[in-house]
Protein backbone atom coordinates (compact mmCIF):
# COMPACT_ATOMS: atom_id res chain seq x y z
CA UNK A 1 0.00 0.00 0.00
CA UNK A 2 1.77 3.43 -0.98
CA UNK A 3 1.29 6.45 1.46
CA UNK A 4 -1.44 7.69 1.83
CA UNK A 5 -3.17 10.08 -0.53
CA UNK A 6 -4.18 13.03 2.62
CA UNK A 7 -0.53 14.34 3.52
CA UNK A 8 -1.90 15.00 6.96
CA UNK A 9 -3.57 11.24 6.91
CA UNK A 10 0.26 9.65 6.26
CA UNK A 11 1.51 12.08 9.02
CA UNK A 12 -0.92 10.78 11.69
CA UNK A 13 -0.32 7.07 10.38
CA UNK A 14 3.48 7.57 10.84
CA UNK A 15 2.97 9.04 14.03
CA UNK A 16 0.57 5.65 15.20
CA UNK A 17 2.96 3.87 13.58
CA UNK A 18 6.26 5.26 15.96
CA UNK A 19 3.99 4.38 19.13
CA UNK A 20 2.34 8.16 19.57
CA UNK A 21 -1.10 8.40 21.65
CA UNK A 22 -3.66 9.00 19.18
CA UNK A 23 -3.76 12.82 20.70
CA UNK A 24 -0.32 13.41 20.07
CA UNK A 25 -1.06 11.58 16.16
CA UNK A 26 -3.91 13.68 15.10
CA UNK A 27 -1.94 16.75 16.57
CA UNK A 28 1.14 15.54 14.58
CA UNK A 29 -1.30 15.65 11.68
CA UNK A 30 -2.17 18.95 11.93
CA UNK A 31 -5.37 19.24 14.04
CA UNK A 32 -6.65 20.39 16.44
CA UNK A 33 -7.67 17.93 19.09
CA UNK A 34 -10.73 16.77 19.79
CA UNK A 35 -11.27 13.29 21.27
CA UNK A 36 -13.85 11.85 19.32
CA UNK A 37 -12.53 13.23 15.92
CA UNK A 38 -9.00 11.76 16.54
CA UNK A 39 -10.76 8.38 17.74
CA UNK A 40 -12.48 8.23 14.74
CA UNK A 41 -9.51 9.18 12.49
CA UNK A 42 -7.20 6.83 13.83
CA UNK A 43 -9.54 4.23 14.10
CA UNK A 44 -10.52 4.09 10.52
CA UNK A 45 -9.98 1.12 7.92
CA UNK A 46 -7.34 3.22 5.78
CA UNK A 47 -5.33 4.50 9.02
CA UNK A 48 -5.07 1.58 10.63
CA UNK A 49 -4.51 -0.57 7.48
CA UNK A 50 -1.65 2.18 6.92
CA UNK A 51 -0.05 1.46 10.04
CA UNK A 52 -0.34 -2.05 10.32
CA UNK A 53 2.04 -2.19 6.82
CA UNK A 54 4.20 0.42 8.19
CA UNK A 55 4.85 -1.20 11.30
CA UNK A 56 5.23 -4.61 9.41
CA UNK A 57 7.50 -2.65 6.98
CA UNK A 58 9.73 -1.30 10.23
CA UNK A 59 9.92 -5.06 11.50
CA UNK A 60 11.14 -6.32 8.52
CA UNK A 61 13.79 -3.80 7.91
CA UNK A 62 15.25 -4.41 11.95
CA UNK A 63 15.35 -8.12 10.70
CA UNK A 64 17.46 -7.64 7.89
CA UNK A 65 19.89 -4.92 8.98
CA UNK A 66 20.59 -7.29 12.33
CA UNK A 67 21.17 -10.11 9.82
CA UNK A 68 23.48 -8.10 7.78
CA UNK A 69 25.23 -7.14 10.97
CA UNK A 70 25.07 -10.79 12.42
CA UNK A 71 26.92 -11.93 9.19
CA UNK A 72 29.39 -9.07 8.77
CA UNK A 73 30.20 -9.86 12.68
CA UNK A 74 30.41 -13.67 12.24
CA UNK A 75 28.37 -14.16 14.66
CA UNK A 76 26.11 -17.42 14.14
CA UNK A 77 24.62 -20.38 16.78
CA UNK A 78 28.12 -22.23 16.82
CA UNK A 79 30.11 -19.08 17.35
CA UNK A 80 27.57 -17.77 20.33
CA UNK A 81 27.64 -21.57 21.90
CA UNK A 82 30.99 -21.84 22.23
CA UNK A 83 31.24 -18.94 23.59
CA UNK A 84 28.71 -19.17 26.45
CA UNK A 85 30.51 -22.91 26.96
CA UNK A 86 33.37 -21.20 27.55
CA UNK A 87 31.93 -18.91 30.30
CA UNK A 88 30.29 -21.91 32.13
CA UNK A 89 33.48 -23.52 32.05
CA UNK A 90 35.67 -20.66 33.70
CA UNK A 91 32.52 -19.89 35.72
CA UNK A 92 32.47 -23.84 37.13
CA UNK A 93 36.19 -23.45 37.68
CA UNK A 94 37.04 -20.40 38.96
CA UNK A 95 39.14 -17.48 37.49
CA UNK A 96 42.50 -18.67 36.41
CA UNK A 97 45.21 -16.43 38.52
CA UNK A 98 48.96 -16.50 38.02
CA UNK A 99 50.99 -16.99 41.79
CA UNK A 100 54.59 -15.35 41.26
CA UNK A 101 55.83 -18.52 41.05
CA UNK A 102 54.61 -19.08 37.47
CA UNK A 103 51.66 -21.33 39.13
CA UNK A 104 48.07 -21.46 38.05
CA UNK A 105 45.81 -21.32 40.79
CA UNK A 106 41.81 -21.12 40.33
CA UNK A 107 39.65 -18.61 42.53
CA UNK A 108 36.19 -19.01 43.69
CA UNK A 109 33.71 -20.67 40.86
CA UNK A 110 30.53 -18.53 40.37
CA UNK A 111 28.46 -21.18 39.96
CA UNK A 112 25.26 -18.45 39.11
CA UNK A 113 27.12 -17.18 36.53
CA UNK A 114 27.46 -20.65 35.41
CA UNK A 115 23.67 -21.63 35.87
CA UNK A 116 23.03 -17.96 33.36
CA UNK A 117 25.68 -19.23 30.89
CA UNK A 118 24.31 -22.92 31.01
CA UNK A 119 20.49 -21.86 31.03
CA UNK A 120 21.42 -19.45 27.97
CA UNK A 121 22.60 -22.22 25.74
CA UNK A 122 19.09 -24.23 26.78
CA UNK A 123 17.58 -21.52 25.50
CA UNK A 124 19.47 -21.27 21.91
CA UNK A 125 18.70 -25.18 21.40
CA UNK A 126 15.42 -24.96 22.50
CA UNK A 127 15.54 -27.41 25.28
CA UNK A 128 14.02 -26.22 28.47
CA UNK A 129 10.20 -27.23 28.37
CA UNK A 130 7.93 -24.07 28.53
CA UNK A 131 5.10 -25.16 30.34
CA UNK A 132 1.52 -24.16 29.15
CA UNK A 133 -2.09 -24.51 30.27
CA UNK A 134 -3.58 -27.05 28.30
CA UNK A 135 -6.84 -27.96 29.65
CA UNK A 136 -9.57 -24.83 30.55
CA UNK A 137 -9.76 -22.27 33.33
CA UNK A 138 -11.32 -23.63 36.29
CA UNK A 139 -11.74 -26.87 34.48
CA UNK A 140 -11.77 -28.83 37.92
CA UNK A 141 -14.08 -26.28 39.61
CA UNK A 142 -16.98 -28.24 39.10
CA UNK A 143 -15.92 -31.87 39.41
CA UNK A 144 -16.27 -33.99 42.69
CA UNK A 145 -13.67 -35.55 44.91
CA UNK A 146 -14.36 -38.63 43.53
CA UNK A 147 -13.62 -36.65 39.93
CA UNK A 148 -10.81 -34.97 40.82
CA UNK A 149 -9.14 -38.33 42.70
CA UNK A 150 -9.61 -40.17 39.20
CA UNK A 151 -8.46 -37.48 37.18
CA UNK A 152 -5.25 -37.23 39.19
CA UNK A 153 -4.98 -41.17 38.82
CA UNK A 154 -4.87 -40.72 35.24
CA UNK A 155 -2.74 -37.85 34.77
CA UNK A 156 0.16 -39.53 36.97
CA UNK A 157 -0.65 -43.08 35.40
CA UNK A 158 -0.30 -41.20 31.92
CA UNK A 159 3.09 -39.69 32.50
CA UNK A 160 4.46 -43.08 33.87
CA UNK A 161 4.65 -43.50 37.20
CA UNK A 162 4.22 -47.27 38.42
CA UNK A 163 1.34 -48.34 40.46
CA UNK A 164 2.65 -48.38 43.70
CA UNK A 165 3.56 -44.79 43.52
CA UNK A 166 -0.05 -43.87 42.31
CA UNK A 167 -2.01 -45.73 45.09
CA UNK A 168 0.98 -43.65 47.40
CA UNK A 169 0.20 -40.39 46.01
CA UNK A 170 -3.61 -41.19 46.20
CA UNK A 171 -3.23 -42.20 50.16
CA UNK A 172 -1.14 -38.02 50.51
CA UNK A 173 -5.17 -37.06 50.51
CA UNK A 174 -6.10 -38.66 53.25
CA UNK A 175 -7.58 -42.03 54.45
CA UNK A 176 -11.09 -41.31 54.92
CA UNK A 177 -11.59 -41.55 50.88
CA UNK A 178 -11.54 -44.37 48.86
CA UNK A 179 -8.75 -45.03 46.09
CA UNK A 180 -9.38 -46.07 42.57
Amino acid sequence: MPALSKANYETVAQALAAGKTQREAYQAGGYIYKAGNAHRLCKSPSITARVDEIVIQRYEDERKSREIAARKAGLDESWIIERVKYVAEIALRGSPRKAPNGEVTYGQPNLNAAVRALRLCCDIKGMLLHRLAVNQPNEFAHMSDDDLVASLAATVRAMGLPEPAVQQLLCLRGPSKTMR
